[in-house]
């Protein structure tokens, strides 16, 4: 038997080392932000942000935007507007994200984000998320039906000063009375 030459065997320990890390990267599941991670150094109970700022929006809606429906009482109500900003819920700080169906006029949407004067008024009608950490809420207006689960909206993401998601519900918990399929994008108002 020969031996084997210097050079035949780093190229052999080369060819493995590259073949096995080729192996390691390839099968490596995508990484998207988990909730968990804090958006910042002053918050505590924040959804996760990337740095990353989007050039546009997802799919066919640009930011401000929403679409699907709602039903509340046996009405089905479109959705067109999509905002978001930062106020407290629950005891700490959330993401709140409103799906309307008419627009929120600039002036008013830092109150309507924090107590929903037009939503309650039923001035305006639409959904009212709150995400955190825990999970998420949302509110039917009109109708004040609320649901809470630990799980996020699908595709949920907040990219710099963008929230985007998905959603939808059937209704089971309410018997059909209350459903939504939405998607939006939304600015985080500051």
């Amino acid at each position: 038997m020969k031996p084997i030459s210097r050079v035949s065997l780093y190229l052999f320990v080369v060819s493995i080392f590259c073949a096995c890390s080729f192996v390691r990267q390839a099968s490596k599941p995508e990484v998207k932000p988990s909730p968990e991670v804090l958006s910042g150094p002053t918050s505590t109970a924040a959804p996760s942000t990337t740095t990353a700022q989007p050039t546009t929006a997802a799919g066919d809606l640009q930011i401000g935007q929403a679409s699907g429906t709602y039903t509340a009482k046996g009405e089905t109500i479109e959705l067109k507007y999509a905002y978001a900003g930062r106020a407290e819920r629950f005891g700490h700080e959330s993401i709140v994200v409103l799906l309307t169906d008419k627009p929120i006029p600039p002036e008013a949407l830092a109150e309507e984000l924090k107590s929903q004067t037009l939503l309650l008024d039923e001035k305006i009608r639409g959904l009212e998320y709150a995400i955190d950490n825990d999970g998420m809420w949302v509110r039917y207006h009109p109708g004040q039906y609320q649901e809470s689960t630990s799980n996020q909206l699908k595709d949920y993401v907040v990219e710099g000063d963008v929230v985007r998601g998905f959603d939808d519900n059937d209704g089971h918990l309410s018997d059909g009375k209350y459903s939504r399929k939405v998607k939006f994008v939304a600015a985080i108002t500051k």
